[in-house]
């Protein structure tokens, strides 16, 4: 494929998912476009069949499907994936991102962000909903996000988290935007969230779209490597998380200016106040600007934090109760 005919580079990352693997394919391989696209897919020495499957596949579609079947596990190295295997392989205007135990389950997915991103140029990356598939069977399919219609997304809200925006497997955005990452990308990288760095990265140059449809599927808890299987009630991990997202932070704001420099000063306040409360730090909250930020609580969480701060043994008692044990 010349690299002036390819629309879309789509970047999957695989270990492990020898359950999946095959149907995150296919949902590629049965997009319905105007235009050619690319699959570059990366086994990270996946210790199951995944890369056998990932190989029958690219001898069957030579011409859509690369692989890089890794003998060594990046990972596990600390480096940034998408930087380290995908930046200098990528051949298309666009990229689309999607793992490999999730799926597509819209056949005119590409084509519908496509076409939004070639009629907008001031727009760098264009989203949509995605279910959410609890693969233990505890809850039943939802969607992630309950909008009704197309909109921008807004700063302030790519802020908050990329969970509120959209899911990984939504993502379709400029080349020149997601290959070209600033310092806090591989700040948010070292601590595992990438897709909130490239919301604001995208958001910092651009506009954000939202497509009311939903058109990929997220497996939650799909395996014991996924990022699923998250920080709940993992009172380390949860505090690492947040210690990482204040550090993103820190490292985002002299990108940002004006409003968007205020609003993100205020988010990097909610979060040091988060993990105060994660750390028991109850009293720092009802100190400085975390004081407004305390009074914006719920009556309970205010009365808590005032027997918390100036009764320590029930402290203890509520951190433990909570999980939250140093």
């Amino acid at each position: 494929m010349e690299n002036k005919k390819c629309m879309v580079s789509i970047w999957c990352l695989c270990y492990n998912h020898e359950e999946y693997i095959a149907q995150t394919l296919d949902s590629f391989l049965e997009q319905e476009t105007d235009f050619p696209f690319e699959i570059i897919i990366s086994d990270d020495a996946s210790t199951d069949g995944s890369a056998d499957i990932i190989r029958s596949y690219a001898e069957k579609y030579p011409d859509i499907i690369r692989p890089m079947l890794l003998e060594e596990n990046v990972y596990s190295t600390g480096k940034n994936m998408f930087a380290t295997l995908f930046f200098e392989k990528t051949r298309g205007k666009y990229v689309a991102v999607c793992e490999g135990d999730d799926h597509w389950t819209d056949k005119s997915k590409l084509q519908r962000q496509v076409d939004f991103l070639e009629a907008h140029e001031d727009y760098t990356l264009c989203v949509h909903n995605t279910t959410l598939h609890y693969c233990g069977g505890e809850q039943a399919d939802r969607l992630l996000l309950n909008h009704t219609e197309d909109h921008d997304i807004s700063f302030k809200t790519l802020l908050s988290g990329a969970s509120r925006s959209y899911h990984t497997s939504a993502i379709l955005a400029r080349r020149e935007i997601i290959c070209n990452p600033p310092d806090f990308y591989f700040v948010a990288n070292a601590n595992g969230f990438v897709d909130y760095a490239i919301a604001l990265w995208c958001g910092l140059n651009g506009k954000v779209r939202y497509l009311n449809r939903a058109m990929s599927l997220y497996r939650i808890n799909s395996g014991e490597g996924a990022w699923s299987s998250g920080v709940d009630k993992q009172y380390q991990k949860l505090r690492n998380f947040v210690r990482g997202e204040i550090e993103m932070l820190r490292t985002l704001i002299p990108h940002t200016e004006g409003e968007k420099r205020t609003l993100a000063e205020h988010e990097l306040l909610e979060r040091e106040f988060e993990l105060m409360y994660i750390e028991g730090r109850d009293i720092e909250q009802r100190r400085g600007p975390y004081r407004e930020i305390l009074r914006k609580q719920s009556a309970k969480y205010r009365v808590y934090n005032f027997l918390k701060s100036y009764v320590p043994g029930l402290s203890r008692v509520y951190r433990r109760l909570r999980g939250y044990i140093d």
